[in-house]
């Protein structure tokens, strides 16, 4: 039996590995001299150990199949290419040496693969989301994508010289039809064009064309062709490990280092403020709070000379997800239960001023600003979306400047002091389930905090001219807050955003509140109640 042979049946592949049999002889020569070498025919994972052709073909074809497939679930657009791609890779290495058409196809699929690797590693970066605008993006993907083409070129090619090589007539028109499926997959994407009838055709077609080219395979097979076992110490097994360990070594540290913008945080002068003294005492006796005055750079008060009066709202917002509670009312005999969630712990207070610095046409500098009064943790990047009363109210409110702010935080009884990573205009399209794709520009001010310290802080500011009057002064501060560092592909607070203006999604959390007053012959009008809770 298969047992008693087992020594036969090791020095047989052997000799066959050591080109002392297949020199010169095909796959069913090879077979015959097992079958007669051993009572029983040896188990089928045998079999596929000594005809890598079949094995090879099938990591090929399995792998083109898993790099084609999409499905936006569990993270399987990563895992099912990369898994994809692994597999080509080891079909082609053990045909490398083959003919120089499959040796290119290796070397391609090798590129590829490295390639998606450090894709992979860096989707635990922000850089990714941050450069996804970038000219260079689309460039890579343009570059992968011929690459494919090509590997699938030379693997037509390939097989012909192959066909050539036993003597069948060249013929692989399914090898070249799958470069076509993938050049109209291509350019459809670029149009954004789907439909569903589009979608199964193309399924359909990439079957044919996959079952097609697997039975071209097996009739080389059974032609007699035989791949030359190629022997090496560095094993699959010992290359998809070395790969997993690579990607989990890499996404650990993107992680722990690649998740937050780089910031220049600087020690506060505590004299800054000193040339603007008088200017701070007129604020104050105007009611300008003063936990938000102190934050303020020395031109920003300066800015603020000569104030007529001041206006200003505050609020706590809660950054975490809350407590359900369940509440039981009774209403004409019959009881009703209503599900709420409370919020023990507010962490984060909003504060609005508005000083009015000039009348008749009446000029105002606003003040945003907010103060993490408790840590909530900080593990990536944070983002505030500014809507200026000018943006709003376009025909009854002018800019008069730039945007500008900064960042604070206290750590061992010192203040250190940053400007944001980013702060102006951004580009974007919104693609909203009613409304469908909108181009929209916004204004965005994008930064990361440290993990240490406290007093987290910062603001922004900008003045308004009134152009008419008996329109109120609105302006909205929404704050996008990280919650979490786990996520991926790892995202900006503000592409965040982007992609979904109505947060939470997870780990983000938006909170948004608004400045709003009317101005009046005898003074100002609060509107009471602006902003939200998440």
């Amino acid at each position: 039996m298969y047992n008693s042979n087992e020594d036969a049946l090791k020095e047989t592949a052997r000799a066959a590995t050591d080109g002392n049999v297949c020199s010169g002889m095909d796959e069913n020569a090879f077979e015959t001299i097992l079958k007669t070498s051993v009572d029983e025919f040896p188990p089928n994972d045998i079999v596929k150990e000594v005809t890598p052709w079949r094995n090879a073909i099938s990591r090929i074809l399995t792998g083109l199949a898993l790099c084609a497939i999409t499905l936006n679930i569990w993270r399987l657009q990563f895992i099912l290419p990369a898994c994809g791609i692994v597999l080509t890779f080891l079909g082609f290495r053990a045909l490398r040496y083959e003919n120089r058409w499959f040796r290119n196809c290796f070397v391609i699929a090798a590129v590829r693969m490295i390639y998606y690797l450090q894709f992979l590693i860096l989707n635990t970066t922000i850089l990714p989301d941050i450069y996804s605008s970038s000219p260079v993006a689309p460039v890579l993907t343009f570059v992968n994508f011929s690459l494919l083409l090509v590997e699938i070129f030379c693997f037509w090619r390939g097989i012909r010289d192959v066909q050539k090589k036993i003597g069948l007539s060249p013929k692989a028109g399914s090898a070249l039809a799958l470069i076509i499926w993938y050049a109209v997959l291509y350019v459809c994407s670029l149009f954004s064009y789907v439909h569903p009838i589009w979608i199964l055709a193309m399924i359909i077609g990439f079957f044919f064309i996959i079952r097609n080219i697997y039975a071209l395979s097996k009739e080389l097979v059974e032609a007699g062709y035989g791949v030359h076992p190629v022997t090496s110490k560095i094993t699959n097994p010992c290359i998809v490990v070395s790969l997993l360990a690579i990607l989990v070594t890499g996404g650990i540290l993107g992680y722990l280092f690649g998740g937050s913008y780089p910031m220049d945080w600087k020690k506060v002068d505590p004299s800054e403020q000193s040339e603007v003294e008088a200017v701070k005492a007129q604020l104050l006796d105007l009611g300008f709070p003063a936990y938000v005055l102190n934050d303020l750079a020395p031109e920003d008060i300066a800015a603020c000379a000569g104030a007529l009066q001041v206006v200003s709202t505050a609020m706590e917002y809660p950054a975490n997800d809350g407590r359900p509670v369940t509440i039981e009312s009774v209403e004409d005999g019959k009881t009703y239960v209503t599900q709420t969630i409370v919020y023990d712990t507010k962490e984060l207070l909003i504060t609005g001023v508005g000083v009015q610095v000039q009348d008749a046409p009446e000029r105002w500098v606003i003040f945003h600003h907010f103060l993490w009064m408790i840590h909530p943790g900080f593990y990536g990047t944070e983002s505030i979306q500014l809507l200026p009363a000018y943006r709003l109210i376009s025909e009854a409110w002018r800019g008069e400047s730039e945007v500008s702010g900064r960042l604070l935080y206290d750590r061992d009884g010192e203040t250190f002091v940053s400007s944001y990573y980013s702060l102006g205009n951004q580009a974007y399209v919104s693609n909203h389930f009613l409304w469908g794709q909108q181009p929209r520009t916004e204004l965005f001010a994008n930064f990361s905090l440290p993990e240490d310290g406290e007093n987290h802080r910062g603001y922004l500011t900008y003045t308004a001219g009134k152009i008419r009057d008996g329109v109120i002064f609105d302006s909205w501060f929404k704050y996008i807050h990280q919650k979490g560092r786990l996520q991926y592909p790892v995202r900006t607070a503000m592409n965040a955003y982007m992609n979904n203006p109505f947060l939470p999604v997870e780990p983000f959390a938006k909170i948004e509140t608004a400045l709003q007053f009317f101005p009046t012959e005898d003074g100002v009008q609060m509107l009471v109640g602006s902003g939200n809770e998440p």
